[in-house]
């Protein structure tokens, strides 16, 4: 996630609103109705990021668990099943 931080994120992205952020930043999975935006090539089982709406920085990586565009269509259940966020243990991880 740190080497995607500084780098514009134009494809394999769902976008989510701001009162989704602290859910995903404490590893919750992303639901459909907090997602603005998404590539739409997105198929389920891809690895995606997931990037918040304000500034377009990374939040997370996931698994897509749907399509990019029933991400944005869908107004209830999971999109995207949580892997890796900013603050968790692999973020903080010395190497």
């Amino acid at each position: 996630l740190k080497a995607v931080v500084d780098k514009e994120i134009t494809e394999k992205f769902a976008k989510v609103d701001m009162g989704a952020i602290n859910f995903v930043i404490k590893g919750a999975d992303i639901m459909s109705p907090g997602i603005v935006d998404a590539d739409k090539s997105i198929q389920p089982g891809e690895t995606i990021i997931v990037i918040e709406e304000g500034h377009n920085k990374p939040l997370a990586i996931g698994i897509s668990l749907i399509s990019g565009e029933e991400m944005i269509e869908n107004d209830k259940g999971k999109a995207i099943e949580n892997l890796h966020y900013v603050g968790d243990e692999i973020w903080d991880l010395k190497i």
